[in-house]
């Protein structure tokens, strides 16, 4: 493998020329779908997510999104030169059909043809993962390119070299696998570990491309500080919120006298210095009204509640000091409880969505060339709204991450019992995602959860072909 393998065009009649001509199929099929989607919902579907990071990329010293510096520059490159919030849109449709086809077009080349259609339709032309990959949040395209770096990984660790394809797929799924999300930073160790399997060749391609790519999101780092959300405050803030909420029964037992024996009494359920600092923001009443059991935007982002965020530096700290050496271990029954709720309301897609005509609500908040359906396609637009509906209604079925998550948990157990390497690569770096997600999560948001409906595309080949021999 060279260079120039990367970039000429196989033989006609080769195997090569074989899988280019499948890989073009699908790319055809998949760009048309989400070209009809994309032209139907001009010009996207915008969140308030979309809202910060374009107003980050409009006035980046007055605005700050949250979103990583990868996403920044995405945006900035795509909208901030031409003005036009589609351009990022269609790009990342446009990325996610390249991966998505590369891995349909393998599993082609090998004869998987169940496991080709099932990915084709019930996953890369689902209703719901267009609606996310067109969506101007890093969600979608986060967990396409998730799969397609594990797939690659994999795929080179079976067969102990890596392709061309394989390297050029690395390439583009690496930055928004391992810094389009904060906590994606995790992909970058299977791709090391890859390496150590890889031939001198393979080896020194893999990492450099890691290295490139890692240099750049650090160079773009040093130019524009980005601030991504913290972690431990906001599991700290929401949890301390849940565990002051008033109790009926704890009223009900103040009522018997023998809640005076000294074996009866608890420890107060949050500490004083706790109080003392949630306090700075108002009286504590308010932040027991609009605390939410599944979200923690109201105590922050809600202009009448107790906007936990602008807290300073030391009642935060000492918000989080106090959860991890003594709130939690009062509360821990109530900690695990709120961390499965919150856990099922995102399996379950129970959080809210932005409406395919959301951007209405968007577009004149920002300075944007955008025309709201420009197409005027409204007869198309109907029928989709119409499948997108019945998706909708059918979510906790057919939105399920179930799927990935059974699928993961085979693989780690296939992955030990056999000391199976690559899918050892697949497997634990999603569970850690997994155990992030249960632990971390302030939100039941499905979008969290994405790649784990995507995982399938790298653990079902893994799983079909773990006695065969890989052709890359």
């Amino acid at each position: 493998m060279n260079v120039k393998s990367l970039t000429s065009t196989p033989p006609s009649g080769s195997a090569d020329h074989r899988s280019l001509a499948r890989f073009l199929t699908l790319l055809a099929v998949l760009a048309t779908a989400y070209s009809i989607w994309l032209l139907t919902f001009w010009p996207g579907v915008l969140g308030e997510d979309s809202v910060a990071i374009l107003q980050e990329v409009q006035n980046p010293e007055a605005f700050r999104s949250g979103k990583t510096v990868v996403w920044y520059y995405f945006v900035k490159l795509l909208y901030g030169t031409t003005g036009h919030v589609e351009a990022p849109i269609a790009a990342a449709l446009a990325l996610c059909a390249v991966m998505f086809a590369r891995m349909l077009a393998w599993y082609w080349g090998q004869g998987l043809y169940k496991t080709l259609w099932f990915a084709l339709l019930a996953i890369a032309m689902a209703p719901h993962m267009i609606y996310f990959m067109g969506t101007l949040y890093p969600d979608g395209l986060f967990a396409v390119a998730t799969a397609a770096l594990l797939f690659e990984v994999w795929l080179c660790v079976q067969s102990r070299s890596a392709s061309a394809a394989s390297l050029l797929m690395m390439a583009i799924a690496l930055p928004f696998a391992a810094f389009a999300r904060p906590n994606g930073l995790v992909f970058l160790a299977p791709l090391v570990l890859a390496s150590l399997w890889l031939d001198a060749r393979g080896r020194l391609w893999v990492l450099l491309i890691t290295a490139a790519w890692s240099a750049v999101v650090f160079g773009g780092n040093q130019l524009h500080k980005s601030t991504t959300q913290e972690t431990q405050f906001p599991l700290a803030a929401f949890e301390t919120a849940g565990f002051l909420q008033k109790r009926a029964m704890n009223e009900l037992w103040a009522l018997y006298p023998h809640m005076n024996d000294p074996w009866v009494l608890q420890k107060p359920k949050v500490s004083t210095a706790t109080i003392e600092a949630l306090s700075h923001r108002g009286p504590l009443e308010k932040i027991q009204q609009y605390r939410d059991p599944a979200y923690w935007d109201m105590l922050v982002f809600h202009p009448n509640g107790p906007q936990l965020g602008a807290l300073s530096d030391a009642d935060k700290q000492t918000v989080v000091k106090e959860f991890w050496t003594y709130n939690l271990w009062q509360n821990l029954p109530d900690f695990i409880g709120s961390r499965v709720n919150v856990f099922f309301a995102a399996a379950l897609a129970q959080g809210g969505f932005p409406a395919l005509s959301y951007s209405t609500n968007v577009l004149p908040r920002i300075a944007s060339s955008s025309e709201y359906r420009a197409w005027g396609w409204s007869t198309l637009e109907h029928w989709l709204q119409r499948i997108h509906a019945k998706s909708y209604a059918w979510r906790w079925v057919l939105w399920t991450p179930w799927v990935g998550f059974a699928l993961l948990f085979w693989a780690m157990a296939w992955g030990a019992q056999h000391r199976d390497k690559a899918m050892l690569l697949i497997a634990v770096p999603m569970l850690v995602q997994l155990g992030g997600v249960f632990i971390f999560s302030i939100a039941g948001e499905y979008r969290y959860l994405l790649p784990f409906f995507t995982l399938p595309l790298a653990l079902l080949p893994a799983m079909a072909k773990r006695r065969s021999t890989i052709q890359p």
